[in-house]
């Protein structure tokens, strides 16, 4: 330890080390991606970039510098303080190829001389040394999931220095973590000293202390809500601290001090004060002592403030929805769809030029997602290019990125952009078709194909993507977030395509997409199950990239900053939904039973080919509340980003079960804390009752399953007895787990995680209605005496109708005794609609409203 450094020691944790300083992580761009070709690239580079020496200069010290060994950039050393999941965690997206290294440093006091034995845990290559000497190398990439590689850890006698330098490829989405675990000996033995020039340590572990038990009750604050920090219950602060209401670039909105008063809570005020905008409460010392006397110790809490009003009745006109739509976007700097709507609307004065630019170099430079704004940008010049106002600068720069564009796997190139997902697959031949009818005889660089080739080519894929979509239905089945790229795509095909057949097969599977949204939406809410999702989508509706198009097309839902796929439609002036969608979509029948059937093969050309693909899936909607699933989808298998089931009361009031790898919520994690399953369950739902069996693995990393359980957007909720019970209006929910479950009151999920511990666990949800069971009273009154039974993997209860069911890890679902099919369904069977799947044409039909889809 050097001479100007102060120790803060600390324990291991479950045999973990928790306390670290940890530099990085140094992204170096991969310009050459070429010369690594094949599926081990990423092995391949880290080879390439391999130093056998730590690459740390100097004594490591708390906000110290370094320049890394080979490298042109410092990296600087902070204090990291492990969560529950024991990661260092760096996990981030890259839109382009990048090789990461970061460090993490501690000392470690040992009582003996003795070796123990370790596990590192980590998602790419990393090595250890101990005391200047290496002694551990591993040599993998474990993508999603970290890996574990074991070895021995030879600690002298008194003071010991650990580095850890560990790896990525970042390509698209980067899961970066490291864990390192003593596996054997007396943990107390050992003492973690993390070096560090800020004091008096004292002083600033309090306050850690102190910062880490703060927590906000929800991500999301709607206008009328108060920003409050909170303590736990009986934990009340009486210290001199400061709490800032941030936006990411740094300024400050609100500051309140303590000033060493006691307090519970800390107010920063309304949400409507502020812009709508992602922000972070920081909480500090007081700043005389955090910037004058150096005592630089903080936390942050990531929060969201939203600016909009959601609806949950139809208003308006469409026409009239339209126009709001289009300047709710315009006003957003959030990409170049602002620009787009802008000119929609005829604000030519108000166009800035500049994000148009800058989409233009990102689509040269070949970065992932590159087809999502080329396609508006191919839009944008086939709408616009002749009007007046239209930048005359611009038309240059946006022809020669059209004509450089890679717009095929099979073309040359070599980047990080994604082609084989579901949503990629139709936006990059959309993008194929406008840039071939554009420029119909220029021949495009990088292929050497003529742009009349190109669309004929792009056609051919696109009309055999939308003739699977029609018969079959999506692999990314009802996804809150990829719907708005299929929007995207087949709203600039269906407008813009001058192929009739391409261009009425475009409008048909938009159609039908609209029709599983409305069927499958409650107030504005897409609370169905997913085949793709993302933590802040699955929260609430707020944030949902398919609530703008919901609001735009029957009114109910919210206009947010994702307006790709709601600027587009907007200027889709061609293409009206069917009445018959609008009026399913606000029926208000007291009961909607739909049941649905997606499958297909996957292409031949993806690498990620799986063979065929199937969900099957339900949907309970009452006047209260709705309850979908995916039914028996893949139990035990790994997962991804598939949301198996929700319960929805309310835009805010929802309730899922997750089987979490980790604590991040950060979306390259696929799964995370709240999206996905590292382990999918097996789920069976009759009507307003749903079961979900988990069966997790001996040696899983976090060891329970979790229910998203907004305790704040709850009318009432209560626990009691093992049951959650949650009322918002006239619904009601009880949720319970074979295992046992527990409000977690403390942390960044507090008073909306509901725990329950345990390998082999069963979730059973029972919703409930006013107009059937009575007062919320007589609702938990009811649920408490049911007759249920556990028994491992397997379950029975008596529900509220008075059926009997039984369900688990195998066999059938039975009700009263008689087995019934989970899965097999037809495409869709719902009051509306009865279509086979892979049907030619699909009848939808509301009262005296008929439509027929034609996928012939």
């Amino acid at each position: 330890m050097t001479k100007e450094a102060v120790p803060l020691a600390h324990s291991l944790v479950d045999g973990f080390i928790h306390d670290w300083l940890v530099a990085g992580p140094l992204a170096t761009p991969v310009e050459d991606l070429a010369n690594f070709p094949g599926a081990d690239f990423k092995l391949q580079i880290a080879r390439y970039r391999y130093r056998p020496e730590p690459g740390v200069e100097g004594s490591p010290l708390e906000r110290q510098s370094f320049t890394p060994a080979g490298a042109n950039e410092e990296v600087t050393w902070r204090v990291w303080r492990c969560d529950d999941d024991h990661f260092v965690d760096l996990s981030a997206f890259y839109h382009t190829c990048h090789h990461l290294q970061s460090w993490a440093f501690c000392e470690v006091e040992s009582a003996d001389a003795q070796t123990f034995a370790a596990k590192l845990t980590t998602n790419g290559p990393a090595d250890i040394w101990i005391n200047g000497e290496h002694v551990h190398r591993v040599e993998r990439f474990d993508h999603q999931i970290p890996g574990r590689s074991f070895c021995s850890l030879p600690l002298q006698a008194g003071s010991n220095t650990i580095i850890v330098r560990f790896e990525g490829v970042a390509v698209r989405e980067c899961p970066y973590v490291m864990a390192l675990k003593i596996e054997d000996g007396d943990p107390s033995a050992l003492t973690v000293i993390v070096p560090t020039s800020i004091e008096p340590s004292n002083r600033r572990q309090k306050l850690e202390a102190l910062f880490a038990k703060a927590y906000m009750d929800r991500d999301l604050y709607t206008r009328d809500s108060d920003l409050i920090v909170h303590w736990p219950p009986g934990e009340p602060i009486q210290d001199n601290i400061a709490l800032r209401l941030e936006r990411k670039d740094g300024r400050i909105y609100s500051e309140h001090h303590t000033n060493g008063h006691l307090r519970q809570e800390v107010n920063l005020g309304k949400a409507y004060q502020f812009a709508e905008d992602s922000y972070r409460v920081r909480i500090m010392p007081h700043p005389n002592d955090f910037y004058v006397h150096g005592l630089r110790v903080e936390r942050s809490l990531a929060c969201r403030i939203v600016g909009n009003k959601y609806s949950t009745e139809r208003y308006g006109s469409y026409q009239d929805r339209r126009a709001e739509a289009l300047r709710d976007a315009a006003r957003r700097p959030v990409n170049v769809f602002s620009e787009i709507a802008k000119m929609e609307l005829g604000a030519w004065d108000q166009v800035d030029a500049q994000p148009i630019r800058d989409t233009i170099d990102m689509i040269n430079r070949r970065a992932d997602c590159s087809d999502f704004y080329l396609v508006g940008l191919l839009g944008m010049v086939g709408r616009y290019v002749e009007e007046p106002g239209f930048p005359q600068d611009l038309i240059e720069p946006l022809k020669g990125c059209f004509l450089n564009f890679r717009y095929w796997m099979d073309e040359p190139g070599s980047d990080a952009m994604c082609f084989w997902s579901e949503n990629h697959q139709i936006l990059f031949h959309a993008c194929e078709v406008l840039a071939g009818q554009l420029l119909p005889d220029e021949v495009f660089s990088n292929a050497g194909m003529t742009g009349e080739q190109h669309r004929e080519k792009g056609e051919r894929m696109a009309l055999s993507w939308l003739r699977k979509r029609a018969g079959g239905g999506f692999r990314e089945w009802d996804s809150n977030t990829y719907f708005e790229e299929d929007v995207l795509a087949l709203s600039h095909l269906a407008d813009l395509a001058e192929n009739d057949d391409l261009r009425e097969l475009a409008t048909v599977v938009l159609d039908k997409l609209f029709f599983s949204l409305a069927v499958n939406s409650y107030n504005g809410v897409f609370g169905s199950t997913h085949g793709r999702t993302y933590t802040p989508y699955i929260k609430g509706a707020y944030l949902e990239p398919t609530s703008g198009i919901s609001r735009l097309l029957w009114g109910k839902g919210i206009f947010n900053d994702r307006i790709l796929g709601t600027v587009s439609l907007a200027c889709a002036v061609s293409y009206l939904l069917p009445p018959v969608i609008e009026a399913i979509a606000l029926d208000p029948s007291a009961e909607i039973w739909n049941r649905e059937r997606h499958a297909g093969e996957m292409e031949q050309w993806c690498d990620l080919a799986e063979g065929a693909w199937e969900v099957n899936k339900v949907t309970y909607k009452t006047p209260d509340f709705m309850l979908a699933s995916a039914q028996d989808y893949r139990p035990g298998e790994a997962g991804y980003q598939q949301h198996i089931w929700q319960a929805t009361l309310s835009p805010e009031a929802v309730v899922f079960v997750t089987h979490p790898p980790c604590i991040s919520e950060e979306g390259s994690h696929r799964p995370n804390f709240w999206h996905g399953n590292v382990v999918l369950p097996r789920a069976a739902q009759w009507k307003d009752v749903l079961i979900s069996v988990h069966n997790l693995p001996a040696d899983d990393w976090m060891g329970f399953t979790h229910a998203y359980f907004p305790t704040y957007a709850f009318d009432e909720y209560t626990i009691r007895e093992g049951w959650a019970f949650a009322r918002v209006g006239d619904g009601y929910l009880a949720i319970t787990a074979s295992q046992g479950i527990e409000l977690m009151r403390q942390g960044k999920n507090a008073l909306r995680d509901l725990r329950s511990y345990g390998h082999q666990n069963i979730w059973l949800v029972q919703m409930g209605r006013a107009a059937q069971d009575g007062s919320f009273e007589a609702f938990q009154s009811d649920v408490l005496g049911l007759n249920l039974s556990f028994n491992g993997l397997d379950v029975e209860i008596e529900t509220l109708r008075g059926q009997h069911l039984s369900f688990g890890w195998t066999g059938p679902l039975r009700i009263d005794g008689v087995e019934t099919p989970i899965t097999g369904f037809d495409h869709y069977e719902n009051p509306y609609s009865h279509t086979p799947l892979n049907a030619d044409q699909m009848e939808i039909q509301f009262q005296d409203l008929l439509m027929r889809l034609k996928f012939t």
